[in-house]
């Protein structure tokens, strides 16, 4: 039997990180999805945003991280695949793969044009918030994108199943 693997899908808002994660997962015979906002929402006296940054946002988002991998172990020795669906930098990122530094792990990092982000935010009708949120993480993906360790899907022009299958067969 092949090893049971753990996908990472990150990207800025809107990047089509549920969308995706959701739709590789249908691929999989046995396969799990945890989104990274679920777990942090679990917290509600003293939750707090992702943004601005603070002491507060690091630890949450912290002990968010630390739940996904948690739940990842159990979901692995029970002989599912793991799709982590979340906004993650370089500290998260270093959490992740030192946690899972003995696993078959995988990080995807979507990264559609600006442009392309904006367009589905205005489909969508998302808050202004969010979509000048989006824009702030586009630009710190676009900076710090080399010194992630990951495959970047630019994924502008392509549509869910040509995303989903581009990642598919890296996995």
């Amino acid at each position: 039997m092949k090893e049971n693997f753990i996908c990472l899908i990150t990207g800025p808002a809107g990047a089509g990180k549920s969308s995706v994660t959701k739709a590789l997962a249908d691929k999989f015979e046995r396969s799990a999805v945890i989104e990274i906002d679920t777990l942090r929402g679990m917290i509600k006296g003293g939750h707090v945003r992702p943004y601005p940054y603070t002491e507060e946002v690091e630890l949450q988002l912290s002990l968010s991280a630390k739940n996904a991998c948690d739940i990842t172990n159990n979901l692995l020795e029970k002989g599912f695949n793991v799709f982590i669906d979340g906004i993650v930098g370089r500290k998260l990122l270093a959490q992740y793969s030192n946690f899972f530094k003995e696993k078959n792990f995988k990080v995807f990092l979507l990264m559609p044009s600006v442009d392309a982000l904006l367009k589905r935010f205005d489909e969508r009708g998302d808050n202004e918030d969010l979509r000048k949120r989006t824009q702030d993480l586009h630009k710190t993906f676009s900076e710090k994108k080399d010194e992630l360790n990951c495959k970047i899907i630019d994924s502008s022009n392509l549509t869910l199943e040509e995303t989903v299958e581009e990642i598919y067969k890296q996995i």
